[in-house]
């Protein structure tokens, strides 16, 4: 009879502190997509509230689609 051995390795986490801003942004994002709005929608509605967007840029509908992405908010 031939045994098997199995190796079990823990996922490396890429960032295991989370920065205060991206926390807060999940929120806004999470909470948006919540009200239902597609990422266009949730672009103009960041603009409208004056939500920062990250490294100083400015909110366009591909950055709402990376941040989603990075934060694994889905749209």
């Amino acid at each position: 009879m031939k045994q098997l051995q199995v190796a079990v390795k823990k996922r490396h986490q890429e960032n295991d502190e989370i920065d205060p801003h991206d926390a807060e942004l999940k929120q806004t994002l999470e909470r948006l997509k919540k009200k239902g709005l597609n990422p266009m929608q949730m672009c103009h509605k960041l603009i409208e509230h004056e939500e920062p967007a990250p490294k100083d840029r400015v909110w366009s509908y591909d950055l709402v689609v990376a941040e989603c992405k990075r934060l694994k908010v889905s749209y």
